[in-house]
Order: structure tokens, then C-alpha cells, then sequence
């Protein structure tokens, strides 16, 4: 059951104040130590409409080699500012390279991950943004 309060002498059937979130899903596979940009279901990179903060949580699962990690920053939007950094590794049981997460001035998001030699490591990353 949604309750709705009074703000400001106007009610409404539903709405937001100042920010929402989203998550989204995005994977990608490496072959050796290659580097692979993780897309979507359909192929594609995420895009930001707003500024947003978030938090990227990004494991690779390998024949024989496993990593993950927790990644927080944010973007500002209009901007190539992004401050994200690697706050949590989980597991790195091969010297993995740290993942990467950037932003180019339209907003589109780029999460890129690096394999170890000899292995075929799958990617998969869950970003939960907070927006305003």
C-alpha cells in the first residue's frame, strides 16, 4: 500500500523528490589478457541523462581464475568528470587488473574489464545508480 503526504499544500498520486535510481546489468567476456568493454543485453553502452553517483559491483568467473569487486563514484552530468575508484576487491586470485569505469561528456558509460593470460574469464557487472 503506497501512502501519499501532503508537501507544500499539493497532493499527488505518486512522485519522486530530488532523485531516483536505477540498476542495470552489464557483461562481457575475455580471452587471455585482453580487455573487453562490458554492454548490455542488446549490445549497447549504458547512457546517463543526469548527474549520478554509483555503486559497480563486477566479479569475472574463469576456468581456473576468479575476481570481484566493488567499485563507488560518480558523474557529473555534461562533463568527462568522473570520480570512481576501486573501494573493495573481493577476490583477485590471479593478479587481475582492476576493472575501469568512465564517462564521456554525453554520458555514456564505459566499464572496462582485463583477463589473465591463459584463461577465458566471463564478466558480469551490477551498477545501482542514484540519480539527480
Amino acid at each position: 500500500m503506497q501512502v501519499y503526504t501532503k508537501l507544500h499544500g499539493t497532493t499527488a498520486d505518486s512522485f519522486k523528490i530530488g532523485s531516483h535510481s536505477e540498476r542495470i546489468t552489464l557483461t562481457g567476456v575475455t580471452v587471455g589478457a585482453t580487455t573487453s568493454t562490458l554492454l548490455n543485453r542488446d549490445n549497447q553502452k549504458y547512457t546517463a541523462d543526469t548527474t549520478v553517483y554509483f555503486t559497480a559491483f563486477i566479479i569475472g568467473i574463469g576456468g581456473s581464475e576468479a575476481a570481484s569487486y566493488e567499485i563507488k563514484g560518480c558523474y557529473i552530468q555534461g562533463t568527462n568528470a568522473v570520480t570512481g575508484t576501486v573501494v573493495t576487491t573481493y577476490v583477485d586470485s590471479a593478479g587481475f587488473t582492476e576493472p575501469t569505469v568512465s564517462f564521456n561528456n554525453t554520458g555514456e558509460l564505459t566499464v572496462e574489464c582485463t583477463g589473465v593470460a591463459g584463461d577465458t574469464v566471463n564478466w558480469t557487472a551490477s551498477i545501482d545508480f542514484v540519480m539527480v
